[in-house]
């Protein structure tokens, strides 16, 4: 009874911790693909744009809210605190050289423990700039997500499961456990080999997680059985053969967008942003500034901060970062 009382509280434990991890855990990674368009049409140009958004933060119930927090919305439903702050979140700058540019996008529109309300646009075509206010709002409906596919990772490999793959586990499952209708249910066929009185009394300890926490002895009675050989041929077997249903598993290593470390991307998103020709403005004309909310508005530029940005503007439309 000690022993299983234990076991228990390990395990409530485990599920604890991999309860906040969850919780905590932050957005799914993500590359995104922008289609930037005019009158439903592809533009073809460069353009060099510029996307801020912008949320709030938020906290969990019982958690210690900072003194500069200035005001908040308490959610019991889904037991978080909600900031009335607005905040710049995040920030992205890239050059679009052709239509259809893919970039990293995991920490743009969602943020570890914020809560994004909108997203603005500015950017230049052709010495052209343009405006879009709040182009992405907070149900991000025009952001348009699906799961990167690929489901088994082994060895730096990434694999995809096949109909045979699923047909053959199936079998064996149908085979070990005639009752589970293809899955890991019902009675498993290697007990007959493993009953009370095929049991192999032992003297090792049954100190916990001692010698006797290992797959091929059980604990009874404060007592160390070893399993019948029987039992554990049977049971090697079954999972033999599963291992066996792996060679029908299908490797899509090669086919899977990465980020710059060589991870698959989780999600796999585009935009399209049709961009208005009244918004278009030249260069000598005012653009109207985007509502900031707590940004400070920079000072004006001296000649030598403008030959720098010229500089770096220019490198951005030659050596873009998207792939």
């Amino acid at each position: 009874m000690k022993i299983t009382t234990k076991i228990l509280i390990v395990l409530t434990l485990c599920c604890s911790f991999a309860g906040m991890i969850k919780a905590d855990s932050g957005p799914l990674t993500n590359q995104t693909t922008f289609y930037f368009q005019q009158n439903g049409q592809p533009i073809t140009q460069p353009v060099h744009f510029n996307i801020k958004c912008y949320g709030v933060s938020i906290y969990r119930q019982g958690e210690d809210i900072p003194d500069s927090q200035e005001g908040f919305t308490e959610n019991k439903e889904k037991g978080i605190i909600e900031s009335n702050k607005l905040l710049q979140i995040s920030e992205m700058s890239e050059t679009c050289l052709s239509y259809g540019c893919k970039f990293n996008t995991s920490n743009i529109f969602r943020a570890y423990r914020k809560i994004m309300k909108y997203c603005t646009l500015e950017g230049n075509i052709n010495g052209q700039k343009f405006v879009i206010d709040k182009f992405l709002d907070n149900d991000l409906s025009g952001w348009n997500c699906r799961t990167n596919d690929y489901i088994i990772v082994s060895d730096d490999k990434y694999y995809n499961k096949t109909p045979q793959y699923q047909e053959c586990r199936k079998n064996v499952y149908k085979e070990y456990h005639p009752q589970g209708n293809g899955g890991e249910k019902g009675i498993f066929v290697c007990d007959q080999y493993n009953t009370d009185d095929k049991l192999i009394p032992t003297d090792i300890s049954t100190e916990t997680y001692g010698p006797c926490y290992t797959y091929e002895y059980i604990i009874k009675n404060n007592i160390c059985y070893q399993l019948p050989q029987e039992f554990l041929d049977c049971k090697a077997s079954k999972y033999q053969k599963l291992d066996a249903c792996d060679q029908y598993l299908e490797d899509v290593t090669a086919k899977l967008a990465k980020d710059e470390n060589g991870y698959p991307f989780e999600q796999i998103c585009e935009i399209k942003i049709n961009i208005p020709t009244n918004s278009l403005k030249t260069n000598n004309q005012p653009t109207q500034s985007l509502q900031q909310a707590t940004l400070v508005k920079q000072p004006h530029k001296n000649i030598f901060n403008r030959i720098i940005d010229f500089f770096k503007y220019t490198f951005l439309q030659i050596f873009s970062k998207s792939y």
